[in-house]
């Protein structure tokens, strides 16, 4: 997988995982997701990730990541670019925040350093509930 800067576009031509289809694929999210620091995981060709820190306000962020259905094992990459990420903004935000409806996410943000401070009922757009998880600059 090649890590490339983010463009409003790949967002239209990413198929999300089953868990991520209530977000809107539009070009104007796309052009929302360039108000913070966002980058695109390409694979054979196809955008399989996008990822990003979008501000919140003036010391919080929050940690995003839509991955493709059937995402080739890419894991390592992405962490690496969430890592980077993390690292470039950190001097920026006090709080970093973010949401996760899966195991699987669950131990990966754990990986980057962030602690679950519990569950938000009924919280994203389709209704679901979802744990939430910050990484606090001290």
């Amino acid at each position: 997988m090649k890590i490339i800067d983010f463009e409003p576009r790949h967002i239209l031509q990413i198929d999300p995982q089953s868990c991520q289809k209530y977000i809107p694929l539009t070009l104007e999210y796309g052009q929302s997701l360039m108000a913070g620091n966002c980058f695109t995981g390409i694979h054979d060709g196809k955008v399989v990730a996008v990822g990003g820190v979008l501000p919140v306000c003036a010391d919080r962020g929050y940690l995003h990541l839509i991955v493709a259905e059937g995402m080739p094992h890419q894991w390592v990459k992405l962490y690496r670019a969430a890592c980077r990420l993390i690292d470039a903004v950190g001097g920026d935000y006090v709080r970093l925040e973010t949401l996760s409806s899966t195991p699987e996410s669950d131990r990966w943000l754990e990986m980057l350093g962030f602690e679950c401070e519990g569950t938000l009922r009924k919280i994203l757009p389709n209704g679901m509930d979802a744990r939430s998880y910050s990484k606090v600059r001290q």
